[in-house]
């Protein structure tokens, strides 16, 4: 599926739910709770899917919010993998809940986990979590290597103060293990516009810091980089500091059945209602055509969702 721009739009990820049992500060506001008001019920996610489907999309990410905290989970993975089209199903989660339900979630038809993590130290974890459970995150990602569901992309939003100085551990998790640990530059949106003043750390200053890691490819809206000889990849998503909407492939579906064509803009889509139409994929081919050229967070325009009610 060709945008105007002549990209490739062949990935999408669908909130799950907006709640999440995570606090993290970039993330979700502090009144954040356990609600599923707004949650598109399990068969129009898989009507949605289907419309996508015949539009060219192939991959399908499941985000939240936390997407574990949908009781009907695996009922939903198990549905999509039956959609004609769809090549991959891939879930990003805290993690926390992740182990109990990893093997019924393969074998629904999950192909991998992207597993977000700030820090090594329990302390500093709770503080941005609000939850002591780092080492069941760490014996997530034993669990996913356990069942070979790899490689495992840790997800590392890069905070400066806080785990710059972690950096270094993060980078060799990566020499012996099927690890790709993806640092992310702070994005600015929501609530945390004022406790991210001062917290911008740039992938650039990373690279510049860390000779020993190559460059190796580009995939899609990441840059990889390497350690020569290691089994795993570094790599780097910079919307700040390198701009990367030439390349993006990918849209987002909200909890609540809303089209975002760009992370970076306010402007919605009601899907739910285009369903209901008499020619919903016509609809939607239309829609398609307003995907912007790029993001304006140069210009310090920024979104006034948080970014745990839109699915990252």
């Amino acid at each position: 599926m060709l945008d105007s721009y002549s990209r490739d739009i062949d990935y999408l990820r669908i909130s799950l739910t907006d709640s999440c049992n995570f606090k993290c500060k970039y993330c979700s506001p502090q009144d954040n709770i356990h609600c599923f008001e707004k949650t598109m019920s399990q068969q129009q996610i898989i009507n949605l899917v289907k419309l996508f489907s015949k539009m060219g999309i192939k991959k399908i990410r499941l985000t939240g919010g936390e997407p574990l905290l949908r009781r009907d989970l695996v009922e939903i993975v198990r549905g999509i993998k039956e959609i004609d089209g769809i090549e991959e199903i891939t879930m990003t989660s805290n993690g926390l809940l992740l182990s109990e339900k990893l093997e019924e979630l393969k074998k629904a038809g999950l192909a991998r986990v992207n597993l977000s993590l700030d820090t090594f130290k329990r302390d500093k974890f709770k503080g941005i979590t609000g939850v002591d459970g780092l080492n069941k995150i760490l014996s997530a990602i034993d669990k996913l290597e356990e069942l070979d569901m790899v490689p495992i992309k840790i997800n590392c939003v890069l905070i400066n103060g806080f785990n710059s100085e972690e950096i270094g551990e993060f980078i060799k998790l990566t020499k012996d293990r099927k690890i790709q640990v993806r640092f992310i530059e702070l994005m600015t949106m929501g609530d945390n516009i004022e406790w991210g003043k001062d917290k911008y750390y740039s992938a650039e200053e990373v690279i510049n810091k860390y000779r020993e890691l190559k460059f190796y490819r580009g995939e899609n809206v990441a840059k990889i980089y390497k350690i020569p000889d290691s089994k795993g990849e570094v790599g780097f998503i910079s919307p700040n500091s390198n701009k990367f909407c030439s390349s993006c492939n990918r849209i987002r579906i909200t909890s609540e059945g809303k089209l975002k064509l760009c992370l970076h803009s306010d402007t919605e889509y009601n899907l739910l209602e285009v369903l209901e139409e008499k020619d919903p994929l016509g609809t939607l081919k239309k829609i398609m055509g307003e995907k912007p050229k790029e993001h304006r967070l140069n210009e310090k325009k920024y979104i006034k969702k948080n970014m745990v009610s839109i699915g990252g």
